[in-house]
C-alpha cells in the first residue's frame, strides 16, 4: 500500500508538505480558487485538486502538475494545469454513501 501523500505543488515547482488532512474549503483558500476540479491520480489513491479557472485567470503553467495530469490522459492531450495544486489521499474526504 502506498504511503499517504499530502502536499502543495506551486506553479514554480516548489513543494510544501502538509502535516495532515485539510478540508475542501482550506484547500480552496490555500490555492486561491473560486471553483475546484479534482483529478484522480494514476495510483487511484490520491487526488490532485486544481483551480478550475486557472486558465481563464491566466495563472502560470504548473509543469509538475501537468505531468501528473498527462499520466492519466489519452496520448496527445495538450491541456495544461495552471496555478498551485494540492495532492491528498482521496480518503481524506469521507467514504462512499
Amino acid at each position: 500500500m502506498n504511503a499517504a501523500i499530502r502536499k502543495v505543488i506551486h506553479a514554480d515547482g516548489t513543494e510544501v508538505t502538509l502535516d495532515g488532512p485539510r478540508t475542501i474549503e482550506q484547500i480552496r483558500l490555500r490555492i486561491g480558487a473560486d471553483a475546484l476540479d479534482v483529478v484522480r491520480l494514476r495510483d487511484r489513491a490520491h487526488v490532485m485538486i486544481v483551480d478550475d479557472f486557472g486558465h481563464p485567470k491566466g495563472l502560470p503553467v504548473n509543469e509538475k502538475a501537468t505531468q501528473l495530469y498527462w499520466e492519466i490522459c489519452r496520448p496527445g492531450t495538450t491541456h495544461q494545469i495552471r496555478g498551485t495544486v494540492v495532492i491528498v489521499p482521496d480518503s481524506d474526504f469521507g467514504s462512499d454513501l
